[in-house]
């Protein structure tokens, strides 16, 4: 059986395959189709580092939601979490602001103050993860399982060593593997601390598997796709 927590869903039909072993209602899934073909039209020029269509690492972040049993409108949330960034090519051209009333007419206002927020927080702490042990963050449990499942999908899969140039780099060049993944381990006490306090213990798991660059395959290096970040494939 596949365990989603190390290998999360990376197409459509394997999230939709895995909301029905969830349990999930007919019209949830048919929710989760519209919020996906939503996404795939607003990113689909774009690709990751790694060379993996941006549209995975959304499927992939809801993935990991749904497999954490959090609430439904989270999960549309993380499928739809980058929508508000400026660096997506919204269609018609729309601001961040312009997008919310398409998104609340479409998904509920839930979902729109969800993603808002989200793409608050991660501009405010320029994406990096904070918490205050005074709990002032305890109702940001939403946003902050999120942006762990955002980490997680980011280094699942060996992905980070897919970036920058083939054969041995600069640990300095920024968005190059070695630059990443020290960035990540410089970050990985937060990632299962934070993980852990919110009771997402599969993500745990998986940030122990995957934060362990040691055994990171040495022949990745000739694969690299030549990309710091991500990348618009469209004209």
């Amino acid at each position: 059986m596949r365990d989603f927590f190390i290998h999360p869903s990376q197409t459509n039909l394997e999230l939709y395959a895995q909301a029905i072993t969830r349990g999930c209602s007919r019209e949830q899934c048919r929710e989760l189709a519209d919020a996906y073909l939503f996404a795939l039209r607003q990113v689909f020029p774009l690709a990751r580092g790694s060379g993996k269509p941006f549209i995975s690492h959304l499927v992939g972040t809801a993935s990991l939601v749904m497999e954490s049993d959090r609430p439904f409108h989270w999960v549309i949330g993380a499928l739809l979490h980058a929508l508000y960034q400026r660096r997506i090519p919204f269609q018609g051209g729309l601001t961040p602001e312009e997008r919310r009333p398409l998104l609340a007419d479409r998904f509920g206002p839930e979902v729109d103050e969800l993603v808002h927020r989200y793409t608050a927080f991660e501009s405010e702490h320029l994406g990096r993860l904070m918490w205050d042990d005074g709990g002032e963050q305890t109702d940001q449990s939403d946003v902050l399982t999120i942006r762990l499942a955002d980490e997680l999908e980011d280094i699942s899969g060996h992905s980070l060593a897919l970036h920058g140039n083939p054969g041995a780099e600069d640990a300095g060049l920024r968005g190059a593997y070695p630059w990443r993944r020290d960035a990540k381990t410089a970050e990985a006490p937060a990632l299962l601390v934070l993980s852990s306090r919110l009771g997402l213990e599969g993500m745990h798991r998986s940030f122990r598997h995957w934060l362990d660059f040691a055994s990171t395959p040495e022949f990745l290096a000739d694969m690299r796709t030549g990309w710091l970040s991500s990348e618009s494939l469209g004209e």
